[in-house]
Formats: C-alpha cells, sequence, structure tokens
C-alpha cells in the first residue's frame, strides 16, 4: 500500500470511531499507514497542524453541530452520541470549538465553525503543504551484522532533543566511544553520532540509543547500552532543508516515498529508524549556515 492510500486510510478509520466515541487504538494505526504510530503521529502533526486526539474531537464538535441545526435531537441525546457524558461538558466544548452555544445554533440558526474532514492525498498535491525538505540521494547497500553502543532512553520526538542528544553532550558519550574507536564500522562516511529508534510503543514513545556502529565483538563501556543490528539490505537516504526541524518533521513521509518508487518496501519485520549527523553534510554546513543534510538508515527487502 502506497503512503497515499494508507494515510486516507487511517483518516477512514479515525472518521469510522468517530459516532461509536472510542479510543484511539494506536496498534490499529500503525498496521494501517504501515509505520510505527510514532511515526504517523509526527506526520500528522506536522501535516494538519493538530494532534489525533484534537482532530478527532473537532470533528465530534463540527458532525455535533450538524446535527444540532438539522435535526430534532435532544441536545444532550447528541451529547452522549459524540462521547460527552454531560451537558455542561458538551456545552463548555461546543462553544470553545464553535464561539456560539447549542442552543443559539438550533434556536436563532447561528453559524457554526466547521472541521471539514482531512485528506493527505489534496493536502499532497495542493502546494506540497510545508514540505519544506528534499530527497538529494537514495541507494541501497547490503550491511553486515552490527550493533550501536551507546546512551540509551525511552524517549518520544517532543523530547528526544533535549532528553537525549542534550544529555549525550552533556555525559561526553561521544568520548567515551572514542575507547572503542578501532570497532567503530568503517563502511559509513565520518560522523558525530547517530540516534537509534526502535521498540515503538504506543503512539509517542520509542527507544532511542544516541552513539555509534560498532562491530558485533565490541566492548561496551561501562553504562552504556548496546543494541544488535541484523544484517541485510539497508537504504541510505540523504534528505535536505534548511533547518533539521524542516527534515525531522517530514523524513519519513520523504523516506517510505522514495523506497516505494524505486521498488523496495520497508522491511518492519526488523524495523528502526537511524538519523545519521555527518560532519560533511551536517555539521560543517551547520556552521556555515547552509542547507544541511540529515543522513537515513532504514532496513528495507525488495517489493516482489
Amino acid at each position: 500500500m502506497d503512503n497515499f492510500k494508507a494515510f486516507e486510510c487511517v483518516v477512514e478509520y479515525l472518521e469510522n470511531i468517530i459516532l461509536c466515541s472510542d479510543e484511539v487504538d494506536y496498534n490499529v494505526i500503525s498496521k494501517t499507514a504501515g509505520c510505527p504510530a510514532p511515526l504517523f503521529q509526527r506526520i500528522f502533526v506536522y501535516i494538519t497542524g493538530i494532534t489525533i486526539s484534537e482532530y478527532l474531537r473537532k470533528r465530534r464538535l463540527t458532525l455535533a453541530g450538524y446535527d444540532i441545526r438539522n435535526s430534532n435531537e435532544k441536545i444532550i441525546d447528541i451529547a452522549i452520541k459524540y462521547g460527552f457524558n454531560s451537558h455542561a461538558a458538551f456545552t463548555r466544548a461546543f462553544k470553545e470549538h464553535h464561539q456560539v452555544s447549542p442552543s443559539s445554533v438550533r434556536k436563532f440558526g447561528k453559524p457554526l465553525h466547521d472541521y471539514p474532514r482531512t485528506s493527505f492525498t489534496n493536502i499532497r498535491i495542493v502546494g506540497g503543504k510545508r514540505i519544506m525538505a528534499e530527497l538529494k540521494k537514495i541507494e541501497y547497500v547490503e550491511i553486515g551484522a552490527r550493533k550501536i553502543v551507546g546512551m540509551m532512553k525511552m524517549t518520544s520526538f517532543q523530547k528526544a532533543g533535549e532528553e537525549c542528544w542534550g544529555s549525550a553532550f552533556k555525559e561526553g558519550v561521544f568520548d567515551r566511544i572514542q575507547e572503542i574507536e578501532r570497532w567503530i564500522c568503517k563502511d559509513m562516511d565520518d560522523y558525530i553520532g547517530l540516534g537509534h529508534m526502535s521498540k515503538f510503543v504506543g503512539k509517542d514513545h520509542f527507544q532511542y540509543i544516541i552513539g555509534k556502529l560498532v562491530e558485533l565483538d565490541a566492548p561496551v563501556p561501562e553504562k552504556m547500552c548496546a543494541e544488535n543490528i541484523s544484517a541485510g539490505t539497508v537504504a541510505k537516504i540523504w534528505i535536505e532543508a534548511d533547518n533539521l526541524n524542516d527534515i525531522i518533521d517530514c523524513a519519513y513521509f520523504i523516506c517510505s516515498e522514495a523506497v516505494e518508487k524505486t521498488g523496495y518496501k520497508i522491511d518492519f519485520d526488523n524495523f528502526y529508524w537511524c538519523d545519521v549527523y555527518t560532519y560533511d553534510r551536517y555539521c560543517t554546513p551547520l556552521e556555515k549556515g547552509q542547507k544541511i543534510i540529515l543522513d537515513y538508515l532504514l532496513p528495507v527487502i525488495k517489493d516482489e
């Protein structure tokens, strides 16, 4: 399933749970979108400007407004229909969204503030929707088994910058890795460090290791962690933009689209997501105020 169809299927799932007032099942979203839920949640916020839960709330209040305006149902029944447990809670949320009360819509036909169903396909086609990064290169290489050694935390996209990278520099993680310099894998361009995401949990948490890729028999410095990476085919992708956030926000979208168009698909049975900060493409341009390139590594298989 390509990106556009997958994203539209997620929106369809969200629309289908509006009336039953179910909570979002992020396992369903992950399977439908074909990527870990935290990555999809970030893409969703980047494109729509709101979270998935906020989207559902706005859509429920929009449809509730239609029902109040176009039906004779009791307002409390409409409130319950869209997941509100009391008249007061519904009225408060309704006023916040529509800027008018439910009763004024019914009695006086006050205008509603609609929030229409979103469409990833239309957003992508109409002006690119703030996709500010650009694919510069994609290639496929076979790598041997290895491991990443470094500092590990369970984190989220919102906290990874300061919580992980900030801590890594403060704690001298990269200086300590120099102790095992001779074990560092040599099939990559020189880099200051990389972030390795795996073991995605729920809507926005994952294991993040900041460190370097090393041979399997490399020692693990005290108080550091290691994660094995299987041998296989890896997509090596360069994404360029004016700043880091523009890359990070849409990187998965760009990478997965590029992979699909070149006859591969992401290997979700062995999935990880790795961002690499090279000296030549990231550090040096950043110091000069030029556009930066972030390298990405992710496991793929042939799409047969």
